[in-house]
């Protein structure tokens, strides 16, 4: 019997900031940042407006020098999502380029690793962002996945023997 190919553990945890992005409240762009340390989910984030505000996708886009303004960014609700202690040395994924402004964040809560998977071409601050994570001593790289990939690739692991969508004959 041929085991089934598992995911590695970047594609996997890209996998589950996809479908957390799902939640995003911005049409402008739906972002995810997943909180990992020691392999184990310790937080997560999705862009979204503030608790008991309205969403973009309900009233439209709060616009501010070409920037949506209504909602909280992945990356800071994550890290509000996140144990103080879970922050330190740990590996942020996000769906998209992290902004300049949540490149901080991340940083100053501890976080040590930075993986996204898409350039968003409206991202504040990009050119700063790279030599702010160099000069902080924190690896921030793209990385190569493929969003559909990921999915499909999710959905064909499900459908096999004992996932929950395989189809007995």
């Amino acid at each position: 019997m041929k085991a089934a190919k598992r995911p590695d553990w970047d594609s996997f945890w890209f996998t589950l900031a996809l479908m957390y992005s799902t939640r995003g409240t911005c049409d402008r762009l739906r972002v995810a940042c997943i909180i990992v340390k020691n392999k184990r989910l310790v937080g997560a984030g999705y862009n979204g407006s503030p608790h008991g505000q309205p969403h973009c996708d309900d009233v439209g886009h709060l616009m501010v020098d070409g920037h949506c303004e209504r909602t909280l960014h992945s990356e800071e609700n994550a890290i509000l999502n996140t144990a103080r202690e879970d922050l330190r040395d740990a590996t942020a994924y996000v769906t998209a380029t992290p902004c300049y402004r949540c490149t901080r964040l991340l940083i100053n809560a501890g976080i040590k690793k930075i993986y996204f998977l898409s350039t968003y071409k409206n991202s504040r601050g990009r050119e700063m962002t790279e030599e702010l994570a160099k000069t902080s001593g924190v690896e921030l790289v793209q990385k190569d996945y493929q969003p559909r990939e990921l999915i499909n690739e999710a959905i064909t692991r499900l459908e096999g023997l004992g996932g929950s969508l395989h189809q007995e004959d």
